[in-house]
């Protein structure tokens, strides 16, 4: 069951309700049909808009939610610079499971003829925002001018789920004119709860590298296939490039949906085995509905003739001036600049079909003052920032998403608002690390700082813990953020708000439970001359570090007797006098793990960072006794447990 944040506190029954008690139509005091809900700039319209029910717009035809269904033709752009929320709207069209989501009830927000008086001229819309699914309620009275609406309309006169659509995300941004303008990832992210990703095209060389070429349409032709939506679009430089027509038919500075990606054969059959002929196709469309690519491919082009009449049935193609047009996807890798996926996770606990992702998200804002420490160039306050942990547990090189959103300012345009730049740093910290780093570490990956709605990277991390870091750019800016991190395995990610540990307050007469007298991180960097014991095929060496109880295991490393683990463990020692470190190493086995040597090594607070190798000895009876191979490692000890 979604739970849901009502906008407004605007519950669509109970309004639906009053319109009945008193025989009326909805009429939205939160979004009434006035010029306050048309502009925040100007408050006079050049040409007069007069707001009318569906009703009144396509007489004689009775007004429809939906003729024959969705489609991408049901979504075309109005006099409104939001050609990134209609290319959006095409790529939803396309997906009924995910209109469902937006749409909810359908059946029942649609007008029933046999019915008339239950109809009440109100409709809701459901759409994705900070880790919500959030209703928001409209009445029904849309813009017109000479009886034609103003803004989304579809092909068909008598067809309104497009334009009620806006109306509902216009209605949360304040205002229509508050669309103008935006990234078409916000709106898909917005309609799936999916995360979005940026590839740039250009910047990536994809027109001049077949391999990275090919990997990209396999993740599109499979991002079809998941539901994913997808968008696409070519940079501007200056404002005068905005929406510039190029000579090949495509505009600049414009959002086009991507409707289709498909592996086209021409040849097949027996006969033809040794000259079949392979393209990549990709399918786009225009918001605006007509001005089309004229390249390869394009609609009518010779190279259609390469293709039978079945064939080309089978892909739909027909060959209007729809605003909907194929090209190659090496002529739309050299063309277009940057393309957008909206990738729908499925967070299902069982997926056998699909690849599993496991999510964690949290809510949180920065503070200035307390939280809000800057980039990671800001060394002074940079770790002022929240903190997040987590693990990757996969092979050697795991797969993990990033997602930081920050709130949509976008309502409050009409006050200058604009988009915080934001971003993340990545760092690969101790296996057992739980409470906030006070050191920067070595980067693991991080994203671009960007002033998005969202920023999204795709890492390969091996295994091990880390810790994320978001922030603006500059330190001391107060913002609203939702972070999500997508591991292909559950990485027991957590927010770290403890800056150490403490002890216990009622125990503290217990050597094990009084307060830590110093910190020690201890990394372990590598071994060397290590001798294969036991029975295993392979060397599959692992190392533990073990200090007044306490036990870390650091990843098993595949094949060798040279390991460069560069691993590590922290310790809030509560004893330093007494107690020592102790690193074992062992070589992993199905059955039973042997013990291939060890060092013990004492505490000294140095409050710095050392490094020193180390003879392996023996344990038990031979732990004076010195066995193949030494181990290095860094030991960095503190009496501030602030240190690290």
């Amino acid at each position: 069951m979604v739970r849901l944040h009502y906008y407004r506190d605007q519950k669509y029954s109970n309004l639906k309700s009053q319109c009945e008690r008193e025989q009326s139509l909805f009429v939205d005091k939160e979004f009434p049909p006035e010029a306050q809900s048309l502009f925040f700039s100007r408050s006079n319209v050049a040409e007069r808009v007069v707001w009318k029910r569906p009703k009144d717009i396509c007489a004689p035809l009775e007004p429809k939610l939906f003729v024959g269904g969705a489609d991408s033709h049901d979504v075309t752009q109005g006099k409104l610079g939001n050609c990134w929320f209609v290319a959006a709207c095409s790529s939803l069209a396309l997906r009924p499971s995910l209109l469902d989501k937006v749409i909810p009830d359908k059946k029942h927000q649609e007008w029933d003829p046999q019915h008339p008086d239950n109809y009440k001229g109100i409709f809701r819309f459901r759409f994705y925002r900070q880790g919500k699914w959030t209703e928001v309620v409209v009445d029904d009275m849309l813009p017109t001018i000479n009886g034609e609406l103003v803004y989304i309309h579809s092909t068909e006169k008598n067809e309104f789920w497009s334009a009620l659509v806006e109306k509902a995300y216009a209605k949360m941004a304040g205002t229509y004119e508050a669309l103008e303008a935006g990234n078409t990832g916000d709106a898909l992210v917005d309609f799936t709860g999916g995360v979005g990703e940026s590839v740039n095209l250009k910047e990536g060389g994809y027109a001049n590298d077949p391999e990275k070429r090919e990997q990209l349409f396999k993740t599109m032709q499979k991002g079809m296939k998941d539901q994913s939506l997808m968008s696409a679009s070519i940079k501007i430089t200056n404002r005068n490039e905005m929406e510039q027509k190029l000579e090949t038919g495509l505009v600049k500075g414009h959002a086009y949906g991507v409707t289709d990606v498909k592996k086209v054969t021409i040849g097949e059959g027996l006969l033809s085995l040794f000259n079949k002929q392979h393209f990549h196709m990709i399918r786009l469309r225009n918001p605006w509905g007509q001005k089309e690519w004229n390249g390869a491919w394009s609609d009518g082009s010779e190279e259609w003739n390469k293709l039978k009449e079945n064939d080309r049935k089978k892909m739909g193609i027909i060959f209007d001036n729809d605003g909907e047009f194929w090209m190659s996807f090496e002529d739309f890798c050299s063309h277009f600049t940057n393309a957008t996926l909206c990738h729908v996770v499925n967070p299902s606990i069982i997926n056998v079909i699909f690849k599993q992702w496991h999510v964690y998200k949290h809510n949180y804002q920065w503070t200035p003052g307390q939280n809000a420490g800057g980039c990671v160039q800001n060394r002074a306050s940079f770790l002022k920032n929240p903190q997040y942990a987590f693990d990757v547990k996969d092979g050697e090189s795991g797969q993990a998403m990033i997602a930081l959103m920050q709130e949509d300012r976008r309502k409050d345009k009409s006050k200058g608002a604009t988009n915080l730049t934001i971003g993340f740093y990545v760092m690969k910290v101790e296996e057992n690390r739980k409470y906030r780093v006070h050191t920067v570490f070595k980067k693991a990956g991080d994203s671009i700082f960007i002033n998005a709605r969202e920023i999204m990277s795709r890492l390969h991390l091996g295994k091990g813990r880390y810790v994320v870091v978001p922030s603006t750019y500059e330190p001391e800016v107060s913002g609203n953020f939702m972070i999500r991190i997508y591991t292909e395995k559950r990485s027991r990610a957590r927010f770290l708000d403890q800056e150490h540990s403490v002890g216990s307050k009622i125990w503290c007469c217990l050597p094990q439970c009084r307060a830590p007298q110093c910190i020690v991180s201890v990394y372990i960097v590598s071994a060397s001359g290590l001798q294969r014991t036991g029975v295993s095929l392979t060397p599959d060496p692992y190392a533990t570090i073990s200090c007044e109880g306490r036990k870390v295991k650091t990843p098993v490393l595949k094949n060798t007797l040279e390991p460069k683990w560069n691993a590590g463990a922290l310790f809030y020692v509560r004893q330093p006098q007494k107690s020592q470190i102790t690193i074992q190493i062992w070589d992993y086995n199905w059955t039973i793990d042997t013990f291939m040597g060890q060092a013990k090594i004492p505490i000294n607070i140095t409050n710095s960072k050392t490094q020193s190798t180390h003879n392996l000895k023996g344990r038990r009876r031979r732990q004076y006794e010195e066995v193949p191979g030494t181990i290095t490692v860094q030991i960095a000890a503190y009496a501030d447990l602030f240190s690290i």
